[in-house]
């Protein structure tokens, strides 16, 4: 697999270096090692596999997982390996180099920070919350508080919520109609004024 290009590491945001993983811990991957540290990724691969260290470490710190790359216009599935920041540090204790002491600075100082925001409570959190998470092949890239009486629904199904009883107080109901009546009414202006051009032709 080429070795994919990487941002000048001044440029690297925690979220460009580490992830959630799907068991809620972060992790950093093979693949995104092998690109900021332009290294083959096979080579990291085998560079894994032939860690000397215990298989009580290995289990705790390394997991292989099978994931689609594209390399030209070809998808394959290939092996790559999710670390923790401990597997991370074992792997690229040996990695020499101007670029690879800064990228190696930048993982630590990405894990310390995205540790840090996760246990860290905002002063003005509320006591009841819900969190939006969007995930994009396997990892979490946005996260937003919403509000507890957001509705996420398809359009398919707005007109359903209004059959449901004690949803909307009389007021709401009222605010939603009058918006409705003047969009219907728009639309009608529109198709009105298109009528009218229509027959001038």
């Amino acid at each position: 697999m080429p070795i994919q290009s990487a941002l000048p590491i001044a440029q690297l945001s925690p979220s460009d270096l580490i992830f959630i993983s799907d068991a809620n811990e972060l992790v950093t991957d093979s693949l995104t090692v092998s690109k900021h540290f332009s290294k083959q990724h096979k080579n990291v691969i085998q560079k894994i596999e032939s860690l000397d260290c215990s298989d009580i470490f290995t289990s705790a710190n390394f997991s292989a997982h099978a994931k689609k790359i594209t390399a030209g216009a070809v998808v394959r599935d290939s092996k790559v390996y999710q670390m923790s920041k401990d597997g991370f540090m074992f792997l690229v204790m040996g990695f020499t180099g101007k670029r690879a002491a800064a990228v190696k600075e930048a993982y630590i100082n990405a894990f310390n920070q995205m540790a840090e925001q996760l246990t860290k409570k905002p002063a003005a959190e509320p006591l009841s919350y819900r969190i939006m998470t969007v995930i994009e092949n396997g990892q979490a890239i946005e996260s937003k508080m919403i509000p507890n009486d957001a509705f996420i629904i398809s359009k398919s199904c707005i007109a359903q919520l209004f059959n449901e009883s004690n949803l909307f107080s009389v007021d709401e109901l009222l605010a939603i109609s009058s918006s409705v009546n003047k969009s219907i009414a728009e639309i009608a202006r529109l198709q009105d004024a298109r009528f009218k051009q229509m027959k001038k032709l």
